[in-house]
Parts: C-alpha cells; structure tokens; sequence
C-alpha cells in the first residue's frame, strides 16, 4: 500500500503544515517508504490519482478537483478559524472515511455540526524543534530596550487594532519599550498588498506612537525564528486560530507569551499552565468582510479589549524574569509535545486504529 499526501508547500501557514508533516511522516522507518507528495494545485495529479489503488489511504490538506476519482481510503484535514462553518464545507468533510483536526476545540465545533465523534480524530500540527529552541536566546541585549514581537497575517482576526491601542495605553512613547509587528499580507496584487502595508503604517500614525515598529519584508524560516530568540516576549491577542503557528514557534524558542485562550491554540497552551499570561476575552460576532467572503456569515471570534491587552503586557514586562524561567519549561514541553514527528505519531496511531494500515 502506498500513503498519498495531498497538498502544497508554501510559506503560509498551511503550506508549513504540510511541509512539516510530510518530511516527518517520510522520515519514520517503514511508514516513511510508502509516503507520497502530491501537490495538489500541480498538473500531474489527475495521472497520480488514477494510480491510487484500493488498498491505498489518500490525506488530502486541501481540496482537490480530482477529489471523485480517488480509490481507497480517503482522510481530509480539518482546519478552520470560527465556530460555524458552511454547509458546503461540511459536505466537503462528510465525503471522506476519517477527518483529523488539530484540537479538541475544533473536534467539538465538527460535533457540533453534525459529524460524528468517531469520524474526527485529534492530530496535531507541530513546530520544527531544531529549528525553533531557545539556546540561542541572548542573556540581555545590548541595550535596554524590552522588545515585545507580535507576527501575523495583516487582517482583522489576529487582533493587531486592540494590540495597537493597548501598547499605547501601556507604554505610550516610552523609548525603552517598542512593539515588533511582523504583518504581512500574502493575497491580491502588489499593489493591494501595498495598501494594506500603508493602512497600518498610517494606523500606526494616527495613535501617535513612535515605538512601534512594522516589519513587511519577506524573511526566511531562520530569520523568524533568529527574530524570536532576539527578543523580549510574544504577544498574540489573536482572535481565533486554526493552530497559532507563530504562538508556537515563539514558545519553542523560549519567548515568554501573552496570548488570548481560545480556538485551536488552547491545544498546546493548555499544556503550559501559569507559563503564559492569558488575556481574558469575550466572544463577538465576526464581522469581518473579508473573512466573511471566504466563509460565509455566522460565527464568533474571541477579543480581548485594548485594557486587558495593556494589562496583560504590563504584567509581562513587570515579571519578566519570572515569566523567562517559566518560558523555558514551556519550550521544554512544545518541543517534546508538538513537533511535527510526534504529529506524524499520531497520525500512524489513528489509521492503526482505524485499520487503514496494511501490508506493513
């Protein structure tokens, strides 16, 4: 039998999962040697497909037009940010044997619509351990400066307006503190990606903060995490998450967090007890065009308030070498926990309980 994977590497989230997961998967003795990649936009899918046997078992991250023409046992991977899904979605998930998701938030969100406990398995997404660990952090920098860094997609779920106006009620102007905003913007033209990159300078502007700092360009799997191990802690009031990637790369290299504590990120915080400072939150509506558009109306995210932001930050930099000591067994626990070979784990446990594994 052979395991085909469905789906694209790219710097995007998804595009990570996938990456991570199939170098994982292929480096696990026996199960490794039946692995193969396919990319689900490329132009030789539709021959690969007609060669799946059906014996074979087919993991397909995102949908693919040829989907009908696959033989065998076929798994769907779940990932999604908001707690009503559309109908076709559902359909989309229903037409397959087995559906994993990264968390029991989003395992219960399935629940609720419908599809049954023991059709969703819990697989986990990870982080790259030796590329994402704390042993290069820096005692102290060079100068005094406490650098908080928050990295996200440049839209409204990332919660970077309540971010924004709680830095400034924290810090203000204050030289000693500065907010490193990696925002990036991934769709449309250059020239909308321009926009959106002016729209939050100009934001930026309008506060009147000086100490916030915007980074847009385009960096390297290093270079982020190198960023991470430069800095003073994380925040992410994130309004929901499918996994948090940036969350959990900044906990692996030992970057004490600030976090809201909702959606698929509670998986691995929950892990780390009193190691993060957790934002309270309460649930609104997604209003979100853009958001909307995708996914259709319905739905809530989890925002926490500007004062609960400054808050949360303030207790940070106030304890910051109470939180650098926890921030380590936190890290301690990711990189054991949440990899991406102890994903690929779960992932040979599930179909051994779902006896899709044979010839072995």
């Amino acid at each position: 039998m052979k395991i085909y994977l469905f789906g694209q590497r790219n710097i995007l989230g998804g595009g990570t999962h996938f990456s991570g997961f199939c170098d994982a998967l292929k480096s696990m003795s026996v199960y490794g040697e039946m692995v193969c990649e396919v990319a689900a936009s490329g132009k030789k899918v539709v021959p690969i497909v007609h060669q799946i046997q059906p014996e074979d078992v087919s993991i397909l991250f995102f949908p693919t037009i040829s989907e009908q023409f696959i033989k065998g046992t076929i798994i769907k991977w779940a990932i999604f940010e908001t707690d009503v899904l559309p109908e076709s979605y559902i359909d989309y998930l229903n037409r397959s044997h087995l559906i994993w998701v990264p968390s029991s938030w989003a395992k219960v969100i399935l629940q609720n619509h419908g599809i049954a406990s023991a059709k969703v398995h819990i697989v986990h997404e990870g982080v790259d351990p030796a590329m994402f660990h704390p042993f290069a952090r820096q005692a102290q920098h060079e100068d005094d400066v406490f650098r908080f860094y928050m990295c996200g997609k440049n839209e409204a779920r990332k919660g970077f307006d309540e971010l924004l106006k709680g830095f400034r009620l924290a810090f203000n102007n204050d030289p000693k503190v500065t907010l490193c905003l990696k925002a990036d913007h991934f769709w449309g033209t250059s020239d909308q990606i321009e926009a959106k990159q002016q729209a939050l300078i100009q934001q930026i502007e309008h506060l009147g903060v000086t100490n916030i700092v915007p980074i847009f360009k385009k960096l390297s799997v290093q270079d982020m995490a190198l960023i991470n191990t430069h800095c003073d802690a994380f925040v992410f009031p994130s309004r929901a998450e499918g996994w948090g990637l940036p969350l959990i790369e900044a906990i692996a290299c030992g970057l004490p967090a600030v976090s809201t504590y909702h959606s698929g990120h509670t998986e691995y915080l929950s892990a780390m007890d009193d190691k993060f400072v957790r934002l309270s939150h309460q649930l609104h509506p997604i209003e979100c065009p853009e958001f909307i558009g995708h996914w259709g109306e319905g739905g809530s995210w989890a925002v926490a308030t500007p004062e609960e932001i400054a808050r949360g930050l303030l207790s940070m930099k106030e304890d910051c070498q109470g939180y650098k000591a926890k921030a380590l067994l936190a890290s301690d626990i990711i990189r054991r926990d949440f990899s991406w070979l102890r994903a690929a784990e779960q992932a040979v446990a599930s179909l051994t309980k779902m006896n899709f594994l044979v010839s072995i």
